[in-house]
């Protein structure tokens, strides 16, 4: 708006906000994520190439990769066969299914410990002696109990993140500023609306972030359940290929880890971002 414009008696126009543009911070990770990768790789292939690295053990990308691409990454015969994506198939879904009992009980118990004191007496020391064990330990004890299989996959799941999410579910209700229950309290809501309307809000952003690094202790679990007697998933089929010596075999399976375990945690991100909505706004 000019000198001229206003002497004319012309309107000022509404300043509109520019949208910031997030394509080229986008562009950016993209970029350094395939440079870190690219670098890696090229000297994992030199490596091999020079001799520094022992191709039989390490095989090089240019061996590892199409050995995965090509469907050859599977143990077996017959009817007992089993392939990767098979293997991915079943390690997914007992990690669906224990991350989702673990979160659910803990998120359930921490509430039960923050409402009431008796509760916080009980349990939290259970939970809290329980979270430090680690997943191996687990193994036998829910082969014994279950047998050998999904029920004892899920088990080790369940039982490797349930401590620590309990004990950060607590954390995070605790965290809750209690300016807030009071404000809820005064303008006459009820324990249950309080809960529903400021407590799990208010605890959101740490469940979360619990959930998601819950998500790598369940990886880790599993895997170490399937290589230690559960026969099928990604952790049986690496530990078959360990005693066949087919080191293609162990480096497809490492390699599908890490892509899936990275990809699953940027879905959690995105899940995180679109359920936490008002952190966007700040």
């Amino acid at each position: 708006m000019t000198t001229a414009d206003l002497a004319a008696g012309k309107e000022p126009r509404p300043m509109t906000r520019a949208r910031p543009r997030h394509w080229p911070r986008a562009l950016t990770t993209v970029f350094w994520f395939a440079l870190a990768w690219g670098l890696l790789i090229g000297l994992w292939e030199l490596g091999a190439a020079q001799g520094f690295l022992n191709d039989r053990i390490l095989p090089p990308p240019s061996e590892t990769i199409p050995f995965l691409l090509s469907g050859g990454a599977n143990v077996g015969f017959g009817v007992q066969k089993t392939g990767l994506i098979d293997a991915v198939l079943v390690t997914l879904g007992r990690i669906g299914i224990g991350l989702s009992c673990g979160l659910g009980l803990a998120v359930l118990i921490g509430a039960l410990i923050v409402e009431f004191v008796p509760a916080r007496r009980l349990f939290l020391p259970i939970v809290q002696t329980i979270a430090p064990i680690s997943p191996v330990a687990w193994i036998p004890f829910a082969i014994a109990i279950v047998g050998i299989g999904d029920p004892a996959a899920i088990f080790v799941v369940f039982m490797a993140i349930f401590g620590s999410m309990a004990v950060a579910a607590v954390a995070a209700f605790d965290a809750v500023p209690g300016e807030y229950v009071k404000v809820a309290t005064t303008l006459g809501a009820g324990r249950l609306r309080i809960w529903l309307r400021v407590l799990l809000p208010g605890a959101l952003p740490g469940i979360m972030t619990m959930t998601r690094m819950s998500l790598f202790g369940a990886w880790m679990a599993v895997l170490a359940g399937e290589m230690a007697g559960i026969n099928s998933g990604l952790g049986y089929l690496i530990m078959m290929g360990q005693q066949m010596y087919n080191m293609k075999l162990v480096m497809s399976g490492i390699i599908t880890i890490g892509v899936i375990g990275f990809l699953l945690d940027r879905v959690m991100l995105l899940i995180q971002g679109r359920v936490l909505w008002w952190e966007r706004r700040t």
